[in-house]
């Protein structure tokens, strides 16, 4: 990110995207893009849409997130997504208590802690997703950290999350 004003990411000596390494950050065009910049790197799950009255629903191991209808236009129901979200971005439940929710159930999710990295300001916590064995990982600050074997609630913002079709590439952006 502090390499230059503008930067080209490479895959294969073929060119993924160029840009200003905040865009690139924001709005990547594809996974190898949203996996490649930023430390810690983006969180992936395999999943699929879902449409229902009206609404686009993220379905996956145990979450089922609401999104924006503008976000999925591009999509089609049979289509198997990606869905990436920044570690940053995700939200631990400041109780510690798994049947509490500090937000809308369509945007919970349920882990177990395997790993809890303390880095100074910030810590690392490793978990796999309930219902499916995804692996992932949220940066946080260190009040109430949780213990490895904690069951805890993480809440996917959906207004930070990314959506990537099968081929890879963005359908859309957090941003």
């Amino acid at each position: 990110m502090t390499l230059g004003d503008r930067i080209v990411v490479l895959a294969d000596g073929r060119i993924q995207q160029i840009g200003r390494p905040i865009d690139l950050y924001r709005a990547p065009v594809n996974r190898f893009v949203a996996g490649f910049i930023g430390t810690p790197p983006m969180n992936f799950m395999e999943g699929g849409l879902r449409w229902d009255s009206g609404q686009t629903f993220f379905i996956a191991e145990g979450l089922s997130i609401k999104l924006r209808s503008e976000r999925t236009s591009k999509a089609k129901p049979a289509d198997v997504v990606t869905l990436g979200i920044r570690p940053e971005d995700l939200r631990l439940d400041s109780s510690r208590d798994p049947s509490a929710q500090t937000g809308p159930a369509d945007e919970m999710l349920k882990g177990r802690v395997v790993l809890v990295e303390r880095l100074g300001g910030t810590s690392h916590v490793h978990f796999d997703v309930e219902g499916g064995g995804t692996r992932m990982m949220a940066s946080v600050g260190n009040d109430r950290l949780p213990d490895v074997g904690e069951t805890i609630t993480v809440r996917v913002p959906p207004e930070r999350v990314h959506l990537f079709g099968a081929d890879g590439r963005a359908i859309s952006n957090s941003i």
